[in-house]
């Protein structure tokens, strides 16, 4: 029984971690503690995202795959946009 438990509880931390922090960072409901730590926990889900894309899609240039490729280093960049717009608040500096 406690290990079911303990499985339930680990899931339930990281739908946490995952998914609730990052939608309080983009609404900001619980004020600026909770708009803060969202923003950490999506930005590190972000660079995450960054890396492993901009690594597979130079992996594809290397193998020729040039449309893969592209299309991983066009995620790379909106990944870039959405660091910068979770911590600016705003897309471009206009």
């Amino acid at each position: 029984m406690g290990e079911k438990l303990r499985g339930w509880l680990i899931l339930g931390g990281a739908v946490v971690l995952l998914i609730i922090l990052p939608i309080i960072a983009l609404t900001g409901y619980f004020g600026s503690t909770g708009r803060f730590v969202g923003q950490i926990m999506l930005s590190i889900i972000l660079v995450l995202a960054l890396i492993g894309t901009s690594l597979f899609g130079y992996i594809c240039i290397r193998a020729q795959a040039r449309k893969w490729g592209a299309g991983l280093f066009i995620i790379t960049l909106l990944c870039i946009l959405a660091i910068y717009y979770v911590w600016a608040g705003h897309l471009l500096p206009i």
